[in-house]
């Protein structure tokens, strides 16, 4: 797979596509809060509680029901993008999902310096369907001048266990005057990062 993502530098380059930071590293951004959170409800008796990652806590019926919520490692491959062969890995990264339908994601692939990180929205469109619309802030390879915003979409389906994800995507490069410098589309994969999860390559 490294062969593959070194013949795209150029392209990526070209295209600065934005990905994805962790909130507390953002001015601004804050302490991560659900939009739902009640302190007086969760925390009046001390110790919060604790809820099993890629699940509903329901009080009404406490049937577990998987939910997209959580840390996910994802791998995005080319599939009908011009100038880019099918099958070639344009990107692999971690990816969280909150419960307030904010979402953040590191890329692995791309350097700091040109725009790794990218944040962005996500709303359950079916019963394990989803699509995800986050922004990216693109800069050149030296790092020292901006391209412009990056929209990347995601339409996912989350499999039954809740452990792993699949679907499309697409990404738009835009320079500041809102010109679209590229388009990128493929397909992308997700397995659940867990306790248990142990090393595993970045690619």
């Amino acid at each position: 797979m490294r062969s593959s993502s070194l013949r795209i530098v150029p392209v990526l380059s070209a295209l600065a596509l934005a990905t994805m930071v962790v909130p507390y590293a953002h001015a601004g951004c804050g302490m991560y809060r659900p939009s739902s959170f009640d302190g007086s409800s969760q925390h009046q008796f001390g110790a919060p509680r604790m809820l099993l990652a890629g699940f509903n806590d329901d009080d009404d019926d406490r049937r577990a029901e998987p939910t997209i919520v959580g840390t996910w490692k994802e791998h995005w491959i080319s599939e009908g993008s011009e100038g880019i062969p099918d099958g070639v890995e344009i990107d692999a990264g971690y990816a969280q999902w909150h419960s307030d339908g904010t979402e953040i994601n590191v890329s692995g692939l791309r350097t700091p310096m040109t725009g790794d990180v990218c944040l962005g929205q996500w709303v359950k469109t079916g019963a394990k369907t989803y699509r995800l619309n986050h922004f990216g802030i693109s800069y050149d390879p030296t790092g020292q001048n901006l391209v412009g915003p990056a929209r990347i979409q995601q339409w996912l389906t989350l499999d039954e266990k809740g452990m792993a994800t699949s679907g499309t995507f697409s990404i738009d490069q835009y320079d500041e005057s809102g010109n679209l410098l590229a388009h990128i589309q493929g397909k992308v994969i997700g397995t659940r990062v867990t306790m248990d999860t142990g090393f595993e390559k970045v690619e």
